[in-house]
């Protein structure tokens, strides 16, 4: 995949650069108002008369830069410790002043519906829109088009229509849910200010938020649908219209919600969600950077069996990014919706919960959190002995356990047929232990395997267990 990104970054620069530049200008994601990563060297660029020399002032510091034969100019200046308010300087061929610059931490979110779900339409809208008071929580949105569309563009743009809004009752109405969740609990935990990026678009593929050359690249295959010729229009303009104007901001890290535009082909997502995490981190020059995202939710009928499915396949290759790529983590989200769900409870509203999974994984992940788990029970291995699947697992915190201790539910096994079957499974000396008479010879086991499971395996910090399965068999799809 390195190769593609390559590509893929060459070309927009190609792009991005074709329009000269006659004065001074720079992306609106260098603002009034705007959160800087602290302890960085922070990147800050823009645009001016070619051949122009410029200086940039901050906290104190100074850096210089000369704008290239295509007018772009980039520097990286200390932003020092968590603080503020400051002012920044540009001076070029005009000057430009930047009001009321705070420095803390920056995260970067992105997805579909479920990461754009507005606070308004959050669980408890009224009392958590009258809390957020919080000048030095800031929000950059740059999904400011006509009903949240996104803003599309066949070429890479400088710049998009939004700017940094300051967090009270009446900005926050418009916040998405879950970023504004993670950055007001994160702000309370580490008290420094906290900016967001939000990227995030209902309704999309994951190709439109990466670039065509190198959605291109990752074609579907197995059992994967192919996409109408008429949904593949998009393709890579979201990431010319929104992504590149924020790159390279720098952050911490980044924050992603997708996959349900996706989930029927999910044999193609593990190498386009490996693929975008890869070009993200590599166009915002963070590629340490953690990704954090969130497993698609339960969804639709309580089925207490094994199904063939979407969802749970679009889940196992979710959970297959994570083993594969560095520094990219799930968070498990199966318990996000009511018990039982509604049928079409495709934007549960507890989005509370989906922010708070982040914040435990931000912790460990980005800030060395060693008191927080992190993350649920997480799949290690299976042992297939005395007709039974001995599990273990990691991120296990102080034990396994069921919700309100009662039984687990939701194991299935299968032997060498691959006929899965209900099955009972007990915690017995940190692992659990998987029976089921109609498989005296396991081979297999699987775990929340349905669109929306019964699953209840939790450790005693009460976070989730993500779906799994120990075979690697080619996955069936419900017609």
């Amino acid at each position: 995949m390195v190769n593609y990104v390559k590509i893929a970054l060459l070309v927009s620069a190609v792009c991005m650069e074709a329009v000269m530049a006659h004065g001074l200008e720079v992306s609106s994601v260098i603002g009034d108002h705007m959160v800087l990563q602290r302890d960085a060297r922070v990147a800050l660029w823009g645009w001016d008369t070619a051949g122009t020399e410029l200086q940039i002032s901050f906290r104190g510091q100074t850096a210089s830069a000369k704008a290239d034969s295509n007018g772009k100019w980039l520097v990286r200046i200390p932003s020092g410790d968590a603080g503020g308010p400051f002012i920044l300087k540009i001076q070029g061929s005009s000057e430009l002043v930047f009001n009321d610059v705070l420095v803390g931490e920056v995260w970067i979110a992105g997805g579909q519906s479920n990461m754009w779900w507005p606070l308004v339409k959050c669980e408890n809208a009224d009392k958590e829109i009258a809390a957020a008071d919080y000048p030095r929580l800031r929000m950059w949105d740059a999904n400011t088009a006509d009903k949240s569309a996104g803003w599309q563009a066949t070429t890479p743009q400088r710049t998009v229509k939004a700017k940094w809004e300051v967090t009270t009752p009446e900005t926050a109405k418009a916040y998405p849910g879950v970023p504004y969740f993670f950055a007001r609990d994160l702000f309370i935990k580490l008290q420094v200010p906290v900016g967001v990026l939000n990227l995030a678009v209902p309704g999309t593929d994951i190709e439109m938020h990466m670039s065509k050359a190198l959605g291109d690249a990752c074609p579907p295959s197995g059992t994967d649908k192919k996409p109408k010729e008429d949904n593949t229009a998009g393709y890579g303009q979201l990431f010319n219209g929104m992504v590149l104007p924020a790159a390279p901001f720098t952050a911490k890290g980044f924050l992603w919600w997708q996959g349900e535009n996706n989930a029927d082909r999910p044999t193609q997502y593990k190498s386009l969600l490996a693929a975008l995490i890869q070009e993200w981190r590599t166009v915002f020059e963070i590629p340490d950077a953690p990704f954090l995202f969130v497993e698609l939710h339960n969804f639709g009928n309580r089925i207490d069996r094994m199904q063939d499915a979407p969802w749970p396949a679009l889940r196992d290759a979710q959970r297959a990014t994570m083993l594969k790529v560095r520094n990219a983590y799930l968070v498990g989200v199966l318990d996000i919706c009511p018990d039982p769900a509604g049928i079409w409870e495709i934007h549960p509203t507890r989005k509370q919960v989906a922010a708070e999974r982040l914040l435990h994984a931000a912790l460990v992940t980005a800030y060395g959190n060693g008191n927080d788990v992190g993350f649920g029970p997480r799949f290690k291995q299976a042992i297939f002995k005395d007709g039974a699947a001995v599990l273990s697992f990691e991120c296990v915190g102080g034990g396994l356990q069921a919700v309100n201790g009662g039984e687990l539910k939701a194991f299935t096994l299968a032997g060498a047929d691959q006929k899965f079957f209900n099955a009972a499974a007990v915690i017995k000396d940190g692992t659990i232990v998987v029976t089921a008479k109609e498989v005296p010879q396991p081979v297999a086991v699987r775990y929340a395997w349905a669109n929306n499971p019964v699953g209840n395996l939790v450790n005693k910090d009460g976070l989730p267990a993500t779906a799994f399965r120990s075979d690697d068999w080619e996955l069936k799809m419900d017609k």
